[in-house]
């Protein structure tokens, strides 16, 4: 007897996220960029055409992986929109030492990653940005908005407000961590929270 639509629609989702399993560390490595639809298909133990049949072209491949992991991550990074205790220099430090353990923990792979298959492509530029960096920046002006109401900090744009508070250690994480900086001229991260909520501070208090 014929299998129903739905047991076999749930067999091609158990097959997808088994794949994924193996593509998400796979696609983590330092050598990402450079991998082919074969390879993936190879470290998956998957035919070329079984992997085309569930996700595509490498670049659809690429987006379920960010999808995967953007909805994995989102209680985490939601947790930056969380109604902030104490003032806002406390709040704006907590936040910041949060986003940097969570670089330090996997996301700056995942940011590296989103960079470097993301830039100039239709499909995965887009899926990073929906699935990790613009929750991420979202998360953040929700922040600054609480703080805006209780006339902490100055009327402003909270998008590029947002952008000001996190590129700053985004870009220092991987400088460090994804660029090998700590070889080329070594920083403490930690350095960074305290010195760009001074910064932003300055800017952007009422």
């Amino acid at each position: 007897m014929a299998r129903k639509v739905g047991d076999r629609n749930r067999d091609f989702e158990r097959k997808r996220e088994l794949i994924l399993d193996v593509l998400q560390v796979r696609l983590l490595r330092e050598d990402a960029a450079r991998i082919t639809m074969n390879e993936m298909a190879i470290a998956a133990d998957v035919s070329l055409s079984t992997l085309r049949h569930h996700f595509g072209s490498r670049s659809d491949v690429v987006a379920a992986v960010l999808e995967r992991l953007g909805r994995r991550g989102a209680p985490y990074i939601a947790s930056a929109a969380a109604l902030p205790e104490g003032d806002v220099e406390s709040s704006l430090t907590w936040l910041l030492t949060s986003i940097l353990r969570g670089l330090q923990f996997g996301l700056a792979d995942v940011v590296g990653m989103g960079l470097t298959l993301g830039l100039r492509d239709p499909t995965v530029g887009p899926a990073f940005l929906e699935n990790v960096l613009e929750p991420l920046l979202q998360s953040v002006e929700a922040r600054l908005a609480h703080h805006v109401r209780s006339g902490e900090l100055a009327e402003v744009d909270l998008r590029l407000a947002a952008l000001v508070l996190v590129s700053p250690l985004l870009l220092a994480t991987l400088h460090q961590r994804g660029l090998c900086g700590d070889k080329v001229r070594p920083l403490a991260l930690d350095t960074v929270v305290g010195a760009q909520v001074r910064h932003f501070l300055r800017g952007y208090r009422a």
